[in-house]
């Protein structure tokens, strides 16, 4: 299935400006579309993702309304067609 990646403003400096980026094929998990965003825009990776290759402390990405990282991380099943990827909100 296609899946349309939703990207946070301060990622559009590492994808030409876009919010948004379509990626055609057909992904299983979370991991595999993010492997496909990669190719397209590789300088993400490292905003997303740790040196370990999990996801950063402060990166939400959601599957549909899962975060991730509630489920199984990057094999989380996707049951969505769209993904978000934001910084998470902290403060007091």
């Amino acid at each position: 299935m296609p899946v349309t990646v939703h990207l946070s403003g301060h990622l559009k400096a590492h994808t030409n400006g876009a919010v948004e980026v379509s990626l055609a094929g057909e992904f299983v998990i979370v991991g595999d579309v993010l492997d496909a965003l990669w190719k397209q825009h590789p300088a993400l990776r490292d905003r997303v993702l740790n040196e370990q290759g999990e996801i950063r402390q402060h990166v939400n990405i959601f599957a549909g309304n899962d975060s991730v990282k509630r489920r199984q991380g990057l094999a989380t099943k996707l049951t969505s067609d769209e993904i978000h990827i934001f910084n998470a909100v902290s403060g007091g």
